[in-house]
């Protein structure tokens, strides 16, 4: 019966701590497209510095990954758009990768001002920032 009852209650525990512990690894996740999306951008303005305009090719920028199951799958695809005046980084979730199921948080977006913004699938939200 003791047996029974600590099963019961590890079960509970599990039930509890395992969805909190999925949108921390998501959170960290959109944490780190963040910091991509600002490295991309600095190496925009040093580009810019260099060579008097801004690159379009994505892979001029270099990407880091923290972890080799990303470097395989990658979280994040990254892309550059070049505006009139500037240019607007983003960040889309990759439908394989371990970001998958964030939903909330699903196109990042930096502009060369500084302007951060997040769409979901149901549309623009701001718990991403």
């Amino acid at each position: 019966m003791e047996l029974l009852l600590v099963l019961a209650l590890v079960g509970v525990m599990l039930g509890l701590a395992i969805p909190t512990w999925r949108q921390h690894q998501l959170s960290v996740g959109r944490q780190q497209a963040w910091l991509q999306l600002h490295r991309i951008g600095l190496q925009q303005e040093m580009w810019h510095l260099q060579h008097g305009r801004y690159f379009e090719d994505i892979s001029l920028a270099s990407i880091e990954s923290d972890h080799s199951y990303e470097q395989k799958q990658g979280s994040y695809y990254y892309q550059v758009k070049l505006l009139e005046t500037g240019f607007l980084l983003s960040a889309t979730v990759n439908n394989n990768g371990p970001q998958s199921l964030d939903t909330l948080c699903w196109y990042l977006t930096l502009s060369d001002a500084g302007e951060m913004k997040s769409l979901g699938k149901a549309g623009e939200s701001n718990l991403c920032k």
